[in-house]
């Protein structure tokens, strides 16, 4: 039997009772309305603890292995700044070369109140504290694609201009671009 380390089923747990969860405020949409399927098509994979080494070798093999996406988590949380801006970097180099790929950073020092989501936060006082942060690595286009058919549900409504315009209209940018 397979071992799945403490980050993944902590991962597992907050998509099936989160991430999987219809929310009113998200037009009776989940928070991520595509997990649930992604998890039942064995289309997620992990990259635990690997350091930013191993999250450049996620990049560079993310092809290979046919998943919809991989989860980068790091025990060794980096400062946020750093790990944004070395995403970013990642993302602009990555539409300028027309690969089709995305990363998406969770940090614990950036929450959905930071975020103008408070509607998504779960009140939950049991909950234990996240203490990794993680990259989710993804396809461009599926990502866009799925986007586009959220938008048109009235998914983003309660979403702050600015949210909004770094979480679905930049991602957009650098897919229009030069990626497909």
């Amino acid at each position: 039997m397979k071992h799945i380390h403490k980050i993944e089923q902590d991962i597992r747990d907050w998509s099936a009772s989160f991430l999987e969860i219809p929310h009113d405020k998200l037009n009776g949409l989940p928070p991520c309305p595509y997990a649930k399927q992604a998890w039942l098509d064995d289309k997620v994979a992990f990259s635990i603890n690997t350091g930013l080494e191993g999250l450049a070798q996620t990049v560079r093999e993310f092809e290979l292995h046919g998943y919809d996406i991989v989860v980068w988590a790091s025990e060794e949380v980096y400062d946020i700044a750093y790990l944004d801006g070395y995403c970013d970097g990642i993302n602009e180099a990555m539409s300028i070369a027309g690969v089709n790929m995305h990363l998406m950073i969770f940090h614990p020092e950036f929450d959905a109140e930071d975020a103008g989501l408070e509607f998504l936060i779960e009140e939950d006082d049991d909950k234990e504290e996240i203490v990794y942060c993680m990259v989710f690595v993804q396809k461009l286009s599926l990502l866009d694609d799925a986007s586009l058919s959220l938008e048109k549900s009235g998914y983003y409504k309660h979403f702050p201009e600015d949210m909004y315009k770094s979480l679905v209209l930049d991602r957009r940018r650098l897919r229009n671009a030069n990626c497909n």
